[in-house]
């Protein structure tokens, strides 16, 4: 017998309704970062929808996250299983979607959704790559290869400001644009790490990357991006020493299929495919430089 649906309505999320959220997002078992949806609120507020009860109950969310001015990027799309089937997922989307306005947009469906997001929700841009989902379900750090790379590796912190400044220039570079509010919340996020790769003979950024403690009680990696593969397993090796749950409790990346030295470093390192996520955009693809892109930063809220 189909629960009677309450009364409830559709408007931007508050701060204090992150939690409920969050709890949302963890009924469908797919991985978040636990304190992701605090960082990218803080970075778009009015980027997060909700369906809300008379009393308050959160039967469901979606959030439309805005890249730059042109770009936005679709994700946490999730309506409470015992109240779907009733609109209340379509009358969020449309509400993010109307926020998003004309702009570009990328969303990453789960396999059974591709067929539905493409052909008949507006995003008919399909990459010709997959987001690539691997966990460990432990870290075995003897697999990391000792190196004698030039380059020295250093926790990211918010009082640094030359070095923040230069990570934000790097991860510009990267994607295409600035994300300048973005990389000082990562920094501070807490339950996470920030480390850096600075070249030692020039002292220029050459990849950076963050953890964090994920939703299912290990760690995520992502952002890491690194100018080869050899700096990015460094960065990972550094990250891990540092946030010693992911060699416990294990680790979940997001790499991408076109990056063959990421995925020939996740198969070196025992991380297993969870499963292989397609992009689509609703107008052009778009274009960032992918060789540096070892984990991408969220599957829900960035474009990278």
């Amino acid at each position: 017998m189909a629960r009677e649906v309450p009364n409830y309505t559709i408007r931007p999320m508050k701060r204090e309704e992150i939690p409920d959220v969050l709890q949302l997002w963890r009924e469908t078992g797919l991985a978040e970062g636990t304190y992701s949806l605090d960082t990218w609120f803080a970075h778009d507020p009015d980027g997060f929808y909700v369906a809300v009860t008379d009393d308050g109950m959160v039967l469901g969310s979606c959030a439309g996250v805005l890249q730059n001015d042109d770009l936005a990027f679709i994700g946490l799309y999730v309506v409470k299983s015992a109240y779907r089937r009733h609109g209340i997922g379509r009358k969020i989307w449309n509400a993010v979607m109307k926020r998003v306005g004309d702009r570009n947009a990328g969303v990453n469906p789960v396999p059974e959704q591709l067929e539905n997001y493409r052909d008949r929700s507006g995003f008919p841009v399909q990459t010709s790559w997959c987001s690539i989902v691997s966990h460990t379900k432990s870290m075995d750090m003897s697999l990391f290869t000792a190196n004698d790379l030039d380059i020295n590796l250093q926790r990211l912190i918010l009082e640094d400001n030359d070095t923040l400044n230069e990570v934000i220039c790097y991860d510009a570079d990267v994607c295409g644009f600035s994300r300048g509010n973005l990389v000082p919340l990562l920094c501070s996020q807490k339950d996470s790490v920030t480390m850096v790769a600075i070249k030692t003979d020039s002292n220029e950024i050459c990849g950076y990357g963050n953890i964090r403690k994920n939703i299912k009680n290990g760690a995520i990696v992502g952002p890491l991006y690194a100018d080869s593969a050899e700096i990015a397993e460094k960065i990972l090796y550094e990250l891990v020493k540092a946030f010693p749950i992911g060699e416990i409790e294990g680790i979940m990346m997001m790499a991408i299929d076109c990056n063959l030295p990421a995925m020939k470093m996740m198969d070196k390192l025992g991380f297993q495919t969870v499963e292989g996520i397609a992009r689509l955009y609703r107008d052009e693809e778009v274009h960032v430089k992918y060789e540096k892109v070892f984990s991408q930063h969220s599957l829900n809220f960035s474009i990278f």
